[in-house]
């Protein structure tokens, strides 16, 4: 079976060609870009080695450098509700991903994360959305301790 391909261009990389399983459907789009309905996710480090990209499939912007929150935080869980289980037409958790958006400054050090408000993904049906947690997160964590 050949995959479809699709070209879009990235904030990042120039022009790529993508795998269309790599364009995700925002029903509701992302916070502040509720527009924006079509997304890709770049992994160019290679299949789920962190950081990736979350770019525009309709655009240049907007494009979000995301992480695994497992990786920061092992014990991050996520609670959907019956409702946003229903938009994203999630009825086991066997394909479903979880990805924090990343703030990158100048000084990558300085790198937050937004645990509260995670992107879920459901793999099968190319689905995402972005929730806030009803769990206690905070929206601009810190990935960098002042050692590293």
């Amino acid at each position: 079976m050949t995959m479809k391909k699709t070209l879009i261009d990235t904030r990042d990389f120039g022009q790529i060609e993508i795998d269309e399983t790599q364009v995700f459907e925002f029903p509701n789009g992302v916070f502040a870009f509720e527009d924006v309905r079509r997304f890709a996710l770049i992994n160019p480090l290679g299949e789920d080695v962190y950081p990736m990209w979350l770019q525009s499939a309709e655009d240049i912007a907007p494009c979000f450098v995301v992480f695994d929150p497992t990786i920061i935080d092992p014990n991050y869980t996520v609670t959907l509700t019956r409702s946003e289980r229903a938009l994203l037409e999630i009825n086991d958790d066997t394909n479903v991903r979880y990805l924090v958006i990343a703030k990158v400054p100048e000084n990558f050090r300085q790198t937050t994360v937004n645990m509260k408000s995670p992107i879920i993904i459901n793999s099968d049906m190319n689905l995402a959305a972005q929730f806030i947690l009803p769990q206690d997160y905070p929206f601009r964590l810190p990935i960098y301790t002042m050692e590293e």
